[in-house]
Protein backbone atom coordinates (compact mmCIF):
# COMPACT_ATOMS: atom_id res chain seq x y z
CA UNK A 1 0.00 0.00 0.00
CA UNK A 2 1.41 3.71 -1.04
CA UNK A 3 -0.12 6.22 1.40
CA UNK A 4 0.40 10.23 1.37
CA UNK A 5 -0.25 11.31 4.21
CA UNK A 6 1.31 14.87 4.67
CA UNK A 7 2.12 15.09 8.18
CA UNK A 8 1.90 18.55 8.63
CA UNK A 9 -1.90 18.71 8.93
CA UNK A 10 -1.84 16.45 11.87
CA UNK A 11 0.67 18.08 13.75
CA UNK A 12 -1.10 21.53 13.32
CA UNK A 13 -4.85 20.21 14.14
CA UNK A 14 -2.91 18.89 17.51
CA UNK A 15 -0.93 21.93 18.30
CA UNK A 16 -3.97 24.22 17.75
CA UNK A 17 -6.27 22.52 20.16
CA UNK A 18 -4.18 22.51 22.46
CA UNK A 19 -3.49 25.98 22.09
CA UNK A 20 -7.15 26.49 22.75
CA UNK A 21 -7.41 24.32 25.59
CA UNK A 22 -4.04 25.81 27.51
CA UNK A 23 -4.53 28.61 27.04
CA UNK A 24 -5.18 31.74 29.66
CA UNK A 25 -9.11 31.17 31.33
CA UNK A 26 -9.55 28.18 29.62
CA UNK A 27 -9.42 25.81 32.29
CA UNK A 28 -12.04 27.24 33.49
CA UNK A 29 -15.55 26.40 33.11
CA UNK A 30 -14.64 24.25 29.93
CA UNK A 31 -16.92 22.24 28.64
CA UNK A 32 -15.95 19.50 26.09
CA UNK A 33 -17.46 17.27 23.82
CA UNK A 34 -15.85 14.56 21.68
CA UNK A 35 -17.53 12.17 18.97
CA UNK A 36 -15.73 9.69 17.72
CA UNK A 37 -16.60 7.67 14.79
CA UNK A 38 -15.89 5.07 11.73
CA UNK A 39 -17.62 5.31 8.29
CA UNK A 40 -17.25 2.17 6.08
CA UNK A 41 -17.90 2.28 2.58
CA UNK A 42 -17.37 -0.42 -0.22
CA UNK A 43 -17.90 0.89 -3.48
CA UNK A 44 -18.04 -1.53 -7.00
CA UNK A 45 -17.21 1.11 -9.85
CA UNK A 46 -16.45 0.26 -13.78
CA UNK A 47 -14.31 2.97 -14.30
CA UNK A 48 -11.94 3.75 -11.20
CA UNK A 49 -9.80 6.15 -13.18
CA UNK A 50 -12.63 8.19 -14.76
CA UNK A 51 -10.93 7.11 -18.20
CA UNK A 52 -12.35 7.36 -21.08
CA UNK A 53 -14.23 4.47 -22.19
CA UNK A 54 -12.08 2.27 -24.64
CA UNK A 55 -9.34 2.99 -21.01
CA UNK A 56 -12.07 2.00 -18.38
CA UNK A 57 -11.05 -0.14 -15.55
CA UNK A 58 -13.53 -1.58 -13.12
CA UNK A 59 -11.93 -1.77 -9.47
CA UNK A 60 -13.74 -2.52 -5.68
CA UNK A 61 -12.80 -0.01 -3.61
CA UNK A 62 -12.70 0.06 0.52
CA UNK A 63 -13.19 3.16 2.34
CA UNK A 64 -11.97 3.05 6.06
CA UNK A 65 -12.69 6.84 7.29
CA UNK A 66 -12.17 7.19 11.21
CA UNK A 67 -13.02 10.36 12.17
CA UNK A 68 -13.50 12.82 15.65
CA UNK A 69 -15.88 15.50 16.03
CA UNK A 70 -15.20 17.95 18.61
CA UNK A 71 -16.28 21.19 20.54
CA UNK A 72 -15.42 23.25 23.18
CA UNK A 73 -16.86 26.06 25.19
CA UNK A 74 -15.44 27.65 27.94
CA UNK A 75 -15.66 31.35 29.69
CA UNK A 76 -13.24 32.50 27.32
CA UNK A 77 -12.68 30.01 24.66
CA UNK A 78 -14.30 28.24 21.83
CA UNK A 79 -13.26 25.52 20.04
CA UNK A 80 -15.27 23.01 17.29
CA UNK A 81 -14.33 20.95 14.02
CA UNK A 82 -13.84 17.79 12.64
CA UNK A 83 -10.88 15.61 11.72
CA UNK A 84 -11.43 12.76 9.30
CA UNK A 85 -8.69 10.41 7.89
CA UNK A 86 -10.24 8.67 4.79
CA UNK A 87 -7.69 5.65 4.16
CA UNK A 88 -8.93 4.05 0.41
CA UNK A 89 -7.76 0.58 -0.59
CA UNK A 90 -8.16 -1.00 -4.25
CA UNK A 91 -8.70 -4.32 -4.73
CA UNK A 92 -7.43 -3.85 -8.58
CA UNK A 93 -5.38 -1.29 -8.51
CA UNK A 94 -4.09 -0.74 -5.28
CA UNK A 95 -0.39 -0.13 -6.37
CA UNK A 96 -0.97 3.16 -8.03
CA UNK A 97 -4.00 3.97 -6.32
CA UNK A 98 -4.03 3.37 -2.68
CA UNK A 99 -4.17 6.51 -0.26
CA UNK A 100 -4.73 8.82 2.71
CA UNK A 101 -6.84 11.88 2.25
CA UNK A 102 -6.94 13.59 5.42
CA UNK A 103 -9.82 16.29 5.93
CA UNK A 104 -9.59 18.82 8.69
CA UNK A 105 -11.53 21.67 9.54
CA UNK A 106 -11.15 23.42 13.38
CA UNK A 107 -11.63 26.84 14.26
CA UNK A 108 -11.74 28.26 17.76
CA UNK A 109 -10.85 31.47 19.28
CA UNK A 110 -9.35 32.39 22.92
CA UNK A 111 -10.40 36.10 25.08
CA UNK A 112 -6.92 36.52 26.68
CA UNK A 113 -7.75 40.02 28.05
CA UNK A 114 -12.03 40.10 28.66
CA UNK A 115 -13.60 42.24 25.91
CA UNK A 116 -9.86 43.15 24.71
CA UNK A 117 -7.75 40.94 22.87
CA UNK A 118 -8.49 37.42 21.63
CA UNK A 119 -6.77 35.29 19.27
CA UNK A 120 -8.50 33.67 16.70
CA UNK A 121 -7.05 30.67 14.22
CA UNK A 122 -8.32 28.02 11.92
CA UNK A 123 -6.83 24.92 10.05
CA UNK A 124 -8.46 23.65 7.23
CA UNK A 125 -6.91 20.43 5.23
CA UNK A 126 -9.56 19.74 2.49
CA UNK A 127 -8.99 17.35 -1.13
CA UNK A 128 -9.87 19.76 -4.28
CA UNK A 129 -8.86 20.19 -8.06
CA UNK A 130 -6.46 21.73 -10.30
CA UNK A 131 -9.07 22.08 -13.42
CA UNK A 132 -12.39 22.31 -14.02
CA UNK A 133 -11.89 20.89 -17.41
CA UNK A 134 -10.41 17.28 -16.45
CA UNK A 135 -12.12 15.15 -13.89
CA UNK A 136 -14.13 16.01 -10.51
CA UNK A 137 -15.64 13.23 -8.71
CA UNK A 138 -17.55 14.10 -5.76
CA UNK A 139 -16.58 11.25 -4.35
CA UNK A 140 -12.86 10.08 -2.97
CA UNK A 141 -13.14 6.57 -3.94
CA UNK A 142 -12.27 7.57 -7.94
CA UNK A 143 -8.70 7.93 -8.19
CA UNK A 144 -7.90 10.81 -11.06
CA UNK A 145 -4.56 13.37 -11.03
CA UNK A 146 -6.75 16.12 -10.96
CA UNK A 147 -7.17 15.85 -7.15
CA UNK A 148 -4.50 17.81 -4.77
CA UNK A 149 -4.63 18.41 -0.94
CA UNK A 150 -4.93 22.17 -0.18
CA UNK A 151 -3.92 23.08 3.44
CA UNK A 152 -4.67 26.27 5.12
CA UNK A 153 -3.60 27.37 8.42
CA UNK A 154 -4.75 30.75 10.10
CA UNK A 155 -3.78 32.66 13.25
CA UNK A 156 -5.49 36.16 13.74
CA UNK A 157 -4.55 37.92 17.10
CA UNK A 158 -7.49 40.80 17.44
CA UNK A 159 -8.06 43.99 19.27
CA UNK A 160 -11.17 45.23 19.85
CA UNK A 161 -13.78 46.66 21.50
CA UNK A 162 -16.74 49.63 22.32
CA UNK A 163 -17.45 52.61 24.58
CA UNK A 164 -20.37 53.53 25.89
CA UNK A 165 -20.88 56.55 23.87
CA UNK A 166 -20.86 54.69 20.75
CA UNK A 167 -17.10 54.28 19.43
CA UNK A 168 -15.89 50.62 18.52
CA UNK A 169 -12.06 49.72 17.34
CA UNK A 170 -10.44 46.99 16.02
CA UNK A 171 -6.93 45.94 15.05
CA UNK A 172 -6.64 42.60 12.99
CA UNK A 173 -3.69 40.91 11.35
CA UNK A 174 -4.56 37.41 9.50
CA UNK A 175 -1.63 35.23 9.01
CA UNK A 176 -2.71 32.88 6.55
CA UNK A 177 0.06 29.69 5.50
CA UNK A 178 -1.12 27.77 2.95
CA UNK A 179 0.35 24.55 1.16
CA UNK A 180 -1.09 22.39 -1.55
CA UNK A 181 0.51 18.72 -1.76
CA UNK A 182 -0.22 14.95 -3.47
CA UNK A 183 -0.64 17.26 -6.84
CA UNK A 184 -0.02 16.54 -10.33
CA UNK A 185 2.00 20.02 -10.37
CA UNK A 186 5.04 21.81 -8.66
CA UNK A 187 2.74 23.35 -6.43
CA UNK A 188 4.29 26.58 -3.96
CA UNK A 189 3.65 27.27 -0.60
CA UNK A 190 2.59 30.94 0.27
CA UNK A 191 2.10 33.30 3.33
CA UNK A 192 -0.88 36.02 3.00
CA UNK A 193 -0.91 38.64 5.71
CA UNK A 194 -3.68 40.96 6.03
CA UNK A 195 -3.94 43.76 8.55
CA UNK A 196 -7.46 45.69 8.84
CA UNK A 197 -7.85 48.41 11.17
CA UNK A 198 -10.84 50.54 11.98
CA UNK A 199 -12.64 53.12 14.23
CA UNK A 200 -16.21 53.73 14.03
CA UNK A 201 -19.01 56.32 15.47
CA UNK A 202 -22.17 55.03 15.87
CA UNK A 203 -24.51 57.22 13.70
CA UNK A 204 -26.69 58.85 16.10
CA UNK A 205 -28.33 59.89 13.16
CA UNK A 206 -24.92 60.82 11.81
CA UNK A 207 -21.58 58.89 12.60
CA UNK A 208 -18.27 58.23 10.51
CA UNK A 209 -15.81 55.47 9.95
CA UNK A 210 -12.06 54.95 9.20
CA UNK A 211 -10.59 52.07 7.88
CA UNK A 212 -7.23 51.00 6.64
CA UNK A 213 -6.57 47.63 5.25
CA UNK A 214 -3.19 45.94 3.99
CA UNK A 215 -2.50 42.62 2.37
CA UNK A 216 1.06 41.04 1.10
CA UNK A 217 0.55 37.89 -0.37
CA UNK A 218 3.97 36.08 -0.72
CA UNK A 219 4.95 32.63 -3.22
CA UNK A 220 7.74 30.75 -3.14
CA UNK A 221 10.72 32.89 -4.75
CA UNK A 222 8.10 35.30 -6.55
CA UNK A 223 7.81 38.71 -5.57
CA UNK A 224 5.27 39.79 -3.44
CA UNK A 225 1.95 40.91 -4.31
CA UNK A 226 0.62 44.09 -1.86
CA UNK A 227 -2.23 45.84 -2.23
CA UNK A 228 -3.32 48.80 1.05
CA UNK A 229 -6.43 50.67 1.12
CA UNK A 230 -7.44 54.19 3.08
CA UNK A 231 -11.32 54.52 3.55
CA UNK A 232 -13.41 56.64 5.36
CA UNK A 233 -17.30 56.58 6.01
CA UNK A 234 -20.14 58.82 6.35
CA UNK A 235 -22.80 56.83 7.63
CA UNK A 236 -26.49 57.56 8.28
CA UNK A 237 -29.27 56.33 10.08
CA UNK A 238 -31.96 56.63 8.33
CA UNK A 239 -34.11 54.37 10.82
CA UNK A 240 -34.21 51.49 12.72
CA UNK A 241 -33.97 49.24 10.11
CA UNK A 242 -32.01 51.07 7.42
CA UNK A 243 -28.43 52.46 7.46
CA UNK A 244 -26.61 54.28 4.95
CA UNK A 245 -22.83 54.84 4.29
CA UNK A 246 -21.05 57.34 1.66
CA UNK A 247 -17.23 55.70 1.01
CA UNK A 248 -14.18 57.96 -0.24
CA UNK A 249 -10.76 56.95 0.10
CA UNK A 250 -7.66 55.65 -2.15
CA UNK A 251 -5.67 52.63 -2.76
CA UNK A 252 -2.40 51.50 -3.62
CA UNK A 253 -1.43 48.50 -5.50
CA UNK A 254 1.68 46.37 -7.02
CA UNK A 255 0.95 43.33 -8.83
CA UNK A 256 3.85 42.48 -10.93
CA UNK A 257 3.46 45.45 -13.00
CA UNK A 258 3.02 49.08 -13.07
CA UNK A 259 1.62 50.33 -9.87
CA UNK A 260 -1.82 50.81 -10.07
CA UNK A 261 -3.22 53.62 -8.03
CA UNK A 262 -6.54 55.10 -7.87
CA UNK A 263 -9.47 56.99 -6.10
CA UNK A 264 -12.36 54.61 -4.11
CA UNK A 265 -16.05 56.14 -4.00
CA UNK A 266 -18.93 54.73 -3.56
CA UNK A 267 -21.94 53.82 -1.15
CA UNK A 268 -23.10 51.12 1.45
CA UNK A 269 -26.25 50.14 2.78
CA UNK A 270 -27.65 47.82 5.55
CA UNK A 271 -31.68 46.89 5.61
CA UNK A 272 -33.09 45.12 8.39
CA UNK A 273 -36.78 44.78 7.73
CA UNK A 274 -37.68 42.35 9.98
CA UNK A 275 -35.73 40.02 12.36
CA UNK A 276 -36.39 37.36 9.11
CA UNK A 277 -34.87 39.10 6.96
CA UNK A 278 -31.27 40.97 6.39
CA UNK A 279 -29.66 42.94 3.14
CA UNK A 280 -25.99 44.12 3.01
CA UNK A 281 -24.69 45.87 -0.01
CA UNK A 282 -21.92 47.64 -1.05
CA UNK A 283 -20.86 49.27 -4.27
CA UNK A 284 -17.57 50.98 -4.91
CA UNK A 285 -15.52 52.28 -7.51
CA UNK A 286 -12.00 50.89 -7.32
CA UNK A 287 -9.17 50.93 -10.03
CA UNK A 288 -10.50 47.57 -12.32
CA UNK A 289 -13.85 49.45 -12.32
CA UNK A 290 -16.62 48.70 -10.68
CA UNK A 291 -16.56 46.40 -7.40
CA UNK A 292 -19.82 45.08 -5.39
CA UNK A 293 -20.87 42.97 -2.45
CA UNK A 294 -24.33 42.03 -2.09
CA UNK A 295 -25.79 39.52 0.42
CA UNK A 296 -29.38 38.62 0.76
CA UNK A 297 -30.53 36.04 3.28
CA UNK A 298 -34.37 35.18 4.25
CA UNK A 299 -36.07 32.98 6.48
CA UNK A 300 -39.59 31.63 7.18
CA UNK A 301 -40.39 28.78 9.35
CA UNK A 302 -39.41 26.17 6.77
CA UNK A 303 -37.89 28.10 5.07
CA UNK A 304 -34.41 29.51 4.14
CA UNK A 305 -32.68 31.76 1.02
CA UNK A 306 -29.65 33.10 0.22
CA UNK A 307 -28.13 35.53 -2.65
CA UNK A 308 -24.61 36.10 -2.81
CA UNK A 309 -23.20 38.82 -5.24
CA UNK A 310 -19.66 39.84 -5.15
CA UNK A 311 -17.29 41.49 -7.72
CA UNK A 312 -13.70 41.85 -6.23
CA UNK A 313 -9.89 40.93 -6.50
CA UNK A 314 -8.85 37.65 -4.19
CA UNK A 315 -5.77 35.50 -4.52
CA UNK A 316 -5.65 31.76 -4.27
CA UNK A 317 -4.68 31.73 -0.73
CA UNK A 318 -7.57 33.70 -0.14
CA UNK A 319 -9.85 31.48 -1.44
CA UNK A 320 -8.55 28.68 0.55
CA UNK A 321 -8.94 30.32 3.74
CA UNK A 322 -12.72 31.26 2.25
CA UNK A 323 -14.06 27.84 1.12
CA UNK A 324 -17.35 28.07 3.51
CA UNK A 325 -18.27 30.66 0.41
CA UNK A 326 -19.31 26.96 -0.55
CA UNK A 327 -22.97 26.89 0.91
CA UNK A 328 -22.22 25.53 4.09
CA UNK A 329 -25.75 23.22 5.22
CA UNK A 330 -24.99 23.51 8.89
CA UNK A 331 -24.65 27.53 8.42
CA UNK A 332 -28.05 27.50 6.49
CA UNK A 333 -29.88 25.41 8.90
CA UNK A 334 -28.53 27.37 11.61
CA UNK A 335 -30.19 30.22 10.15
CA UNK A 336 -33.64 27.88 9.68
CA UNK A 337 -33.61 27.18 13.18
CA UNK A 338 -32.22 30.16 14.50
CA UNK A 339 -35.94 31.68 16.35
CA UNK A 340 -36.86 28.16 17.10
CA UNK A 341 -33.68 27.44 18.82
CA UNK A 342 -32.05 30.61 19.97
CA UNK A 343 -29.51 28.63 21.93
CA UNK A 344 -26.19 28.29 19.63
CA UNK A 345 -25.22 25.17 21.50
CA UNK A 346 -28.63 23.64 21.34
CA UNK A 347 -29.56 24.61 17.77
CA UNK A 348 -25.67 23.25 16.35
CA UNK A 349 -26.88 20.12 18.32
CA UNK A 350 -30.14 20.22 16.66
CA UNK A 351 -28.70 20.96 13.34
CA UNK A 352 -26.15 17.86 13.04
CA UNK A 353 -29.54 15.43 14.09
CA UNK A 354 -31.52 16.67 10.83
CA UNK A 355 -28.10 16.20 9.01
CA UNK A 356 -27.09 12.79 10.41
CA UNK A 357 -31.30 11.73 10.24
CA UNK A 358 -31.64 12.91 6.98
CA UNK A 359 -28.55 12.17 5.14
CA UNK A 360 -27.58 15.52 3.81
CA UNK A 361 -24.60 16.70 2.80
CA UNK A 362 -22.32 19.18 4.56
CA UNK A 363 -21.75 21.25 1.81
CA UNK A 364 -23.66 22.41 -1.55
CA UNK A 365 -21.84 21.93 -4.69
CA UNK A 366 -19.96 25.60 -5.55
CA UNK A 367 -17.12 26.67 -8.33
CA UNK A 368 -13.65 25.47 -8.32
CA UNK A 369 -11.02 27.21 -6.73
CA UNK A 370 -8.12 28.28 -9.84
CA UNK A 371 -4.80 27.69 -8.82
CA UNK A 372 -3.20 30.31 -9.64
CA UNK A 373 0.18 32.82 -8.41
CA UNK A 374 -1.18 36.07 -9.32
CA UNK A 375 -4.32 38.15 -8.56
CA UNK A 376 -7.93 37.28 -10.26
CA UNK A 377 -10.83 39.31 -10.54
CA UNK A 378 -13.81 37.57 -9.87
CA UNK A 379 -17.11 38.28 -10.60
CA UNK A 380 -19.53 35.69 -8.83
CA UNK A 381 -23.23 35.14 -8.10
CA UNK A 382 -24.74 32.32 -5.96
CA UNK A 383 -28.65 31.69 -5.00
CA UNK A 384 -29.08 29.23 -2.02
CA UNK A 385 -32.80 27.64 -1.57
CA UNK A 386 -33.72 24.84 1.82
CA UNK A 387 -37.24 23.67 2.78
CA UNK A 388 -37.42 21.40 5.85
CA UNK A 389 -40.87 19.93 6.73
CA UNK A 390 -41.85 16.92 8.56
CA UNK A 391 -40.36 14.77 6.43
CA UNK A 392 -39.16 16.35 3.25
CA UNK A 393 -35.94 18.04 2.82
CA UNK A 394 -35.22 20.27 -0.40
CA UNK A 395 -31.59 21.96 -0.60
CA UNK A 396 -30.93 24.14 -4.21
CA UNK A 397 -28.11 26.26 -5.26
CA UNK A 398 -27.20 27.42 -8.46
CA UNK A 399 -23.87 29.85 -9.07
CA UNK A 400 -22.08 31.25 -11.69
CA UNK A 401 -18.40 32.79 -11.48
CA UNK A 402 -15.70 34.30 -13.88
CA UNK A 403 -12.03 34.91 -12.95
CA UNK A 404 -9.82 37.09 -14.66
CA UNK A 405 -6.38 38.05 -14.26
CA UNK A 406 -5.46 41.30 -12.44
CA UNK A 407 -1.51 42.50 -13.78
CA UNK A 408 0.91 39.93 -14.94
CA UNK A 409 1.51 36.46 -15.10
CA UNK A 410 3.93 35.29 -12.33
CA UNK A 411 5.75 31.73 -12.64
CA UNK A 412 6.04 28.71 -15.32
CA UNK A 413 3.55 26.22 -13.57
CA UNK A 414 1.67 24.51 -16.44
CA UNK A 415 -1.32 25.30 -14.78
CA UNK A 416 -1.03 28.83 -15.31
CA UNK A 417 -0.75 28.87 -19.08
CA UNK A 418 -4.35 27.55 -19.49
CA UNK A 419 -7.78 28.95 -17.68
CA UNK A 420 -6.70 32.65 -17.14
CA UNK A 421 -10.13 33.67 -18.15
CA UNK A 422 -12.78 30.98 -17.01
CA UNK A 423 -16.52 31.16 -16.58
CA UNK A 424 -17.90 28.16 -14.38
CA UNK A 425 -21.65 28.15 -13.93
CA UNK A 426 -24.04 25.10 -12.76
CA UNK A 427 -25.91 24.20 -9.40
CA UNK A 428 -27.29 20.84 -7.92
CA UNK A 429 -30.40 20.08 -5.76
CA UNK A 430 -30.25 17.14 -2.87
CA UNK A 431 -33.91 15.79 -1.90
CA UNK A 432 -34.22 13.88 1.01
CA UNK A 433 -37.27 11.70 2.00
CA UNK A 434 -37.20 10.53 5.61
CA UNK A 435 -39.68 7.23 4.61
CA UNK A 436 -40.04 6.30 8.09
CA UNK A 437 -38.29 6.96 11.73
CA UNK A 438 -35.71 4.58 10.40
CA UNK A 439 -35.41 5.13 7.03
CA UNK A 440 -34.34 7.57 4.74
CA UNK A 441 -34.00 8.84 0.88
CA UNK A 442 -31.69 10.73 -0.60
CA UNK A 443 -31.04 11.82 -4.31
CA UNK A 444 -29.05 14.29 -6.11
CA UNK A 445 -28.08 15.71 -9.28
CA UNK A 446 -24.70 17.96 -10.04
CA UNK A 447 -24.65 19.84 -13.07
CA UNK A 448 -21.27 22.38 -13.71
CA UNK A 449 -20.02 24.14 -17.32
CA UNK A 450 -17.28 25.54 -17.64
CA UNK A 451 -15.78 27.38 -20.25
CA UNK A 452 -11.79 28.63 -21.24
CA UNK A 453 -13.35 32.31 -22.15
CA UNK A 454 -9.93 32.41 -24.41
CA UNK A 455 -9.08 29.06 -25.97
CA UNK A 456 -12.65 27.73 -25.99
CA UNK A 457 -12.03 24.85 -23.90
CA UNK A 458 -15.47 23.44 -22.67
CA UNK A 459 -16.52 20.93 -20.19
CA UNK A 460 -20.22 19.70 -18.60
CA UNK A 461 -20.22 17.04 -16.30
CA UNK A 462 -23.01 15.58 -14.21
CA UNK A 463 -23.69 13.74 -11.40
CA UNK A 464 -26.75 11.56 -10.20
CA UNK A 465 -26.46 9.70 -6.78
CA UNK A 466 -29.33 8.27 -4.87
CA UNK A 467 -29.11 6.74 -1.31
CA UNK A 468 -31.57 4.30 1.05
CA UNK A 469 -30.30 4.73 4.79
CA UNK A 470 -31.69 2.80 7.47
CA UNK A 471 -31.07 3.44 11.32
CA UNK A 472 -29.87 0.20 13.15
CA UNK A 473 -29.60 1.63 16.55
CA UNK A 474 -28.69 4.27 18.03
CA UNK A 475 -24.61 4.71 17.32
CA UNK A 476 -25.01 2.58 13.48
CA UNK A 477 -26.33 3.26 10.47
CA UNK A 478 -26.67 1.25 7.36
CA UNK A 479 -26.74 2.91 3.62
CA UNK A 480 -26.79 1.68 0.27
CA UNK A 481 -26.62 3.63 -2.66
CA UNK A 482 -25.84 4.00 -7.07
CA UNK A 483 -24.18 6.80 -8.78
CA UNK A 484 -23.92 7.73 -12.04
CA UNK A 485 -21.31 10.61 -13.81
CA UNK A 486 -20.87 11.86 -17.11
CA UNK A 487 -18.14 14.27 -18.26
CA UNK A 488 -18.21 15.88 -21.56
CA UNK A 489 -15.37 17.50 -22.67
CA UNK A 490 -13.32 18.93 -25.61
CA UNK A 491 -10.49 17.89 -24.39
CA UNK A 492 -9.36 14.34 -24.04
CA UNK A 493 -11.11 13.94 -20.54
CA UNK A 494 -14.66 12.76 -21.77
CA UNK A 495 -15.61 10.26 -19.15
CA UNK A 496 -18.99 8.08 -17.95
CA UNK A 497 -19.11 6.07 -15.00
CA UNK A 498 -21.44 3.60 -12.90
CA UNK A 499 -21.24 2.14 -9.42
CA UNK A 500 -22.78 1.28 -6.06
CA UNK A 501 -22.24 1.23 -2.60
CA UNK A 502 -22.70 -0.21 0.86
CA UNK A 503 -21.58 1.94 3.66
CA UNK A 504 -21.85 1.41 7.60
CA UNK A 505 -21.38 4.05 10.08
CA UNK A 506 -21.09 4.00 14.14
CA UNK A 507 -20.28 7.32 15.90
CA UNK A 508 -19.92 6.88 19.70
CA UNK A 509 -22.92 9.84 20.21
Amino acid sequence: MRCRLPVAPARAALAFAMGVALSPGALAQQVWHFEPGIDTLFTLTDNVDLAPNGDRKADFVTQLTPELKLSERGAHTRLEGTVRLPVLLYARTGSENNQVLPEVNLSGIAELVERLFYIEAATDVSQQYVSPFAPRPSNLTNATNNRYTAQTYRISPLLKGKTGDGYAYELRDDNIFANESNTSFQARRSYTNSILARFDRDPRPFGYGLEYDRSETRFVDETPLRNQIVRGRAAFQQSAQLHWSLIGGYEDNNYQGPTQSDAIYGVAARWRPTDRTTLDASVEHRFFGGSYHVAFDHRTPLTVWSLRADRDITTFPQELAALSANENVSTLLDRLFTSRLPDQVQRQTFVDQVIRERGLPTVLTGPLALFTQQVTLQEGLQGTAGIVGARNTILATIYRQRTRPVGNLQGTLETLLFEQDTTQTGGNIVWTWRVTPFYSLSTSADYSHAVDNVSDIRSRLVTLRSTLSAKVSQRTDLSFGVRWQRMLSSTDNSYREAAMFVGIRYVDR
